[in-house]
């Protein structure tokens, strides 16, 4: 769909002032060449004052094509001369010229001037003559880099711009060319830019890349190639001439047409068409870069004939092809000399009419259509731009704006589309600007911000094409071939100057503003539109004044804030737009707020948008207090538009500043039309700020702990700020209510509302005392609270290691340097073990170590923990080892550790040899508890062996280990057989003192 609007986007009409009937044109950036009289080409210089002549000069035949390129300024010409095709290149044509200077110099390509000519290159013109195997159809030249491409019947040659240095001369232009790309239809036209080739038939289209590849990738690209051979020549013989492609001798009149074809990216190998690449061998292409690179297909496009218009092939051929580049903002120079050729493009785009249908096709990072536009009579050419396309028909002048800003902002800012910035998107209809009459347009072309149209009208006797129109083709062309009338022909050559971007965006907000009561939906695409035009003239590295720049910027940031209050004011379902485009107007939100306040009388002041954009801001953007009558404001704009917001408001971090008597006048009357926890931990956060405890108290009291904790949950920002900074609120839960704080970290956490790791940095700052340095690198007990009652819910296994490790590293530090933790621990060895599966029971052996130990303030709490979680089965006991170096085994805290993990790691007949040294009292529990099963025979295999061994010489003195030895050979009897144990016994000793362990032993073999 096209949109319509009565905007004129041209300043004045010039006459340019040749003095012959023009018969084709070509324009650069700032020059206009004109050729008339066959072969006479005068040059032109255009500027705000008009079209001022340079020079001119004569080609060497009729021209049939003009071409200019900036890189190199050179002009490339096909000619005919006596029925012959040849394409001509000229160089060094201003500075001789304009001089009066009529020297010409004539070479062919390749060949470099030598003498007797040495000396004179830059005093004369030069003319390169370019041998073809076919007749040439059409040229283009690359805008990056000066490259010249030429189209032939089926064969494309690229000719690569150099720069060769003759001795003591300056440095003079020339050519080589390194490639033919054949192609299995009849070419009409040929663009080139950056490596990107765009080639037309009558009804079709295809773009090629030219790019750097492995070699693998290329043999089988070749591969597919060859596969397409027979299809591709079946389809050349249909396709090259539609219009006579008929099913028979003896039907006429019947026309087959293949069936309309898109084909995109790698999709393209399916047109059936054949590409095939030829290599020419030339000086500094070597067969690895040869090999290096190939054409990718990126798009192809097939047409079947607008069946209303069927007269002539003419009459529905393709036409206009141009490849449209934009640069990065900055990275041009000068476009006259070797710097230039370091463009680097930003977004490149590809346009091709039909004579009632054009369509422009983004083919840089992506490829994809962008619009269609649909004229309303034939189009005889058109010429697009950043900004515009212009269309020509016989008796009128279109415009039309284009996407491609939208496109390469995307391209160049990776933000877009984000909460940061935003653009109207590239399939946004499109809009037709006011048509200007304009008699017999024959031919158009564009030189930056001038329009160059030619126009020529005939006074004959009536047409007889107008009387024939139901015609079948056949008749008409018999028709066409009678006698022409004489007629008188009329021309002009008129330069449009085109209405600053600027000017036109003010034009265009103004009629916008029409529309803005009764089509919403108009006015924000007026809007877009300027919004487009304003970033085309930014991404322009043409606009080189500061002062020019900054106008852009100053219009583009009004823009902006037009389309946030549009998307702020109207319901519109993509509301959400209005904060970017307000983040981009570089207004402040005291300022935006207090434009919407001075709206009075609008009911939809504060619409959906506004709104979204302001929580975003007070949520999550500003991160400096506002000023008292800002932070007012906002509290009002809230109690107009979304009373329930309130509380998340105030505990914004930028809403410090605010009256709080008014805040807790507007939370108490909401706490009565919707009573919830929020609101009552909002109040308590007021009253804290103001000082009364009796009204934070009577808050706190108004709900048990699980209903604040969801509170908490719905607003985070109640207990810290930006991660990190503590709040009132939080300050008096650590004094009076740890166990709500704590709770609500572990709500938070588990609504991944916070990460672990914000939740212990917000307990280490929280219990930081003022001017307390040495407790900083000690873990707070509320930290290790919050670790406690995270392992109680927590269910994975990844993080019940994390928090075991974190809790046995805290433990182990405690222990090690006889700390104290700052405070009770809110749940104690008991609650864990009776709530928390990770807390296992402790050994009755660990708890004979520590009653060994003599300790005048009982067991430390952290130790026993420690013992209860090596206890317990969740712990990995191995990642526990390299903090063991930190803890002494010479005390019973530190040996019940070791021996516990060394316990757990199967170290039993180790652990046996320690206790027997440091606790001998311990071995026959830890005997009883762990020898069992499979470990069993470390009874009589370690265990008596030892105590035999340590008793000996000992006599009664040890009572500890005679008691202990008894004990295992009471065990080791019962298990054994009387042999067997009678096996084991030492060979020395009492033996009234084993006699009775062994008659037990065979008493026991009797009875079973």
């Amino acid at each position: 769909m096209v949109r319509v609007y009565n905007c004129h986007p041209f300043a004045a009409q010039l006459i340019v002032p040749v003095q012959h009937e023009p018969e084709t044109l070509c324009c650069g950036r700032d020059t206009l060449f004109v050729v008339s009289a066959g072969c006479k080409i005068e040059a032109f210089n255009v500027t705000d004052s008009g079209c001022q002549p340079i020079c001119t000069f004569n080609a060497l035949g009729k021209v049939r094509k003009i071409t200019f390129s900036e890189i190199g300024r050179y002009l490339v010409a096909i000619e005919e001369k006596s029925s012959v095709l040849s394409l001509r290149i000229y160089f060094n044509w201003k500075e001789c010229q304009s001089q009066g200077k009529s020297r010409v110099g004539i070479r062919m390509v390749g060949h470099m001037l030598q003498a007797p000519f040495e000396g004179a290159p830059k005093d004369q013109m030069e003319i390169v003559e370019v041998p073809l195997s076919e007749p040439p159809v059409s040229v283009s030249c690359c805008p990056v880099k000066g490259d010249l491409v030429v189209g032939c019947h089926n064969k494309v040659v690229f000719f690569r711009l150099k720069e060769v240095t003759l001795a003591g001369q300056s440095a003079v232009f020339d050519f080589e060319r390194f490639l033919v790309v054949h192609v299995g239809f009849k070419l009409v036209e040929v663009a080139f830019c950056n490596g990107c080739l765009a080639m037309i038939g009558d009804l079709e289209v295809m773009v090629l890349k030219l790019e750097r590849t492995r070699q693998v990738a290329n043999a089988v690209e070749q591969q597919v190639v060859q596969k397409e051979v027979p299809i591709n020549e079946d389809i050349d013989r249909q396709s090259n001439d539609p219009g006579e492609a008929s099913l028979g001798q003896g039907q006429d009149e019947f026309v087959f047409f293949q069936r309309p074809l898109e084909l995109l990216g790698d999709d393209t190998w399916g047109s059936g068409v054949l590409v095939n690449l030829e290599w020419t061998g030339v000086e500094g292409l070597t067969t690895e870069l040869q090999n290096s690179l190939h054409l990718r297909r990126i798009l192809y496009r097939r047409f079947s004939p607008d069946l209303a218009h069927i007269y002539s092939v003419e009459e529905t051929a393709l036409h206009s092809l141009q490849l449209l580049p934009m640069f990065s903002t900055g990275d041009l120079e000068s476009a006259a000399g070797p710097g230039s050729k370091d463009k680097r493009v930003l977004s490149l785009f590809c346009f091709f009419s039909l004579p009632h249908v054009g369509c422009l096709y983004a083919v840089g990072n992506m490829v994809q259509q962008l619009s269609t536009y649909n004229y309303p009579e034939k189009a005889k050419q058109a010429v697009i731009s950043p900004q515009f396309l212009h269309v020509i028909t016989r008796s009128n002048l279109l415009c039309y704006t284009v996407r491609c800003s939208s496109v390469a902002a995307r391209d160049k800012d990776p933000e877009m589309d984000t909460n940061n910035k935003a653009c109207p998107p590239f399939f946004m209809p499109v809009s037709a600007l006011r048509m200007q009459l304009f008699i017999g347009l024959t031919a158009v072309c564009l030189s930056r911000n001038y329009l160059i149209l030619l126009a020529k009208t005939e006074t004959q006797a009536p047409d007889r094409h107008n009387k024939s129109k139901k015609q079948s083709p056949q008749k008409f062309k018999a028709a066409n071939n009678m006698p022409s009338v004489t007629s008188e022909v009329g021309w002009n050559l008129y330069c449009l100057q085109m209405i600053s971007t600027i000017q036109l965006c003010r034009e265009m907000v103004d009629y916008s503003k029409r529309y803005k009561a009764c089509s919403p939906q108009s006015y924000v695409h007026l809007l877009s539109e300027a919004h487009l035009m304003l970033k085309a003239a930014l991404l322009d590295p043409d606009v080189c004044s500061q002062t020019d720049r900054e106008e852009l910027v100053s219009a583009f940031k009004e823009n902006c804030t037009q389309l946030g209050d549009c998307y702020s004011e109207f319901e519109m379902d993509d509301f959400h737009l209005a904060l970017p485009y307000y983040k981009m107007s570089g207004l402040s939100l005291s300022n935006l707020i207090s434009r919407r306040l001075l709206w009075e009388g609008d009911p939809q002041k504060f619409g959906k948008g506004f709104m979204y954009y302001l929580k975003h801001s007070i949520y999550e953007e500003i991160e400096e207090p506002l000023s008292a009558e800002t932070a007012n404001q906002v509290l009002h704009v809230f109690k107009l538009a979304e009373p329930t917001h309130i509380p998340h408001a105030l505990c914004s971090p930028c809403m410090r500043n605010v009256c709080l008597r008014t805040a807790w006048d507007h939370l108490e009357r909401l706490g009565t039309i919707s009573p919830s926890a929020l609101v009552t931990l909002t109040k308590a956060l007021v009253a804290l700020r103001l000082e009364d405890l009796a009204k934070y108290q009577l808050a706190m009291e108004q709900y048990p702990e699980t209903r604040l904790v969801s509170g908490f949950v719905a607003e985070p920002n109640l207990l810290r700020h930006h991660g990190v900074v503590v709040t009132e609120l939080s300050r008096q839960l650590e004094r009076n209510q740890p166990g709500l704080l704590v709770a609500s970290f572990v709500a938070l956490l588990e609504s991944h509302k916070i990460n672990l790791e914000e939740a212990e940095l917000f307990f280490k700052v929280l219990c930081v005392k003022d001017g307390d340095e040495e407790t900083e690198a000690e873990t707070p007990q509320l930290l290790v609270d919050f670790w406690e009652a995270m392992l109680i819910g927590c269910s994975q296994e990844p993080l019940i290691q994390l928090l075991l490790m974190k809790l046995v590293s805290v433990y182990i530090q405690r222990i090690s340097h006889k700390q104290q933790p700052d405070k009770s621990p809110l749940k104690t060895i008991e609650d864990l073990k009776n709530c928390c599966s990770q807390f296992g029971a402790i050994y009755s052996w660990i708890h004979t170590i520590n009653a060994s130990n003599s300790h005048s303030m009982g067991l430390p709490e952290d130790l026993l923990k420690l013992q209860s979680i090596l206890c317990g089965s969740s712990i990995d006991v191995k990642s526990v080892l390299p903090l063991l170096c930190q803890l002494p085994d010479d005390d019973a805290p530190g040996l019940s550790v070791h021996v516990l993990c060394a316990t757990r790691l199967g170290e039993c007949e180790h652990v046996t040899d320690r206790l027997l040294d440091r606790c001998p009292e311990a071995v026959l529990p830890f005997a009883n508890s762990v020898m069992q099963q499979e470990k069993q025979p470390l009874w009589w295999k370690k265990l008596l062996p030892e105590l035999c061994r340590r008793t000996k010489g000992a006599g009664r003195e040890n009572r500890i280990l005679v008691s202990s030895l008894k004990e295992t050979l009471t065990v080791v009897a019962s298990i054994l057989q009387p042999l067997d144990f009678l096996s084991i016994l030492p060979d020395e000793g009492v033996a009234s003192f084993f006699l009775s362990h062994l008659l037990d032993c065979s008493r026991k073999n009797l009875i079973t």
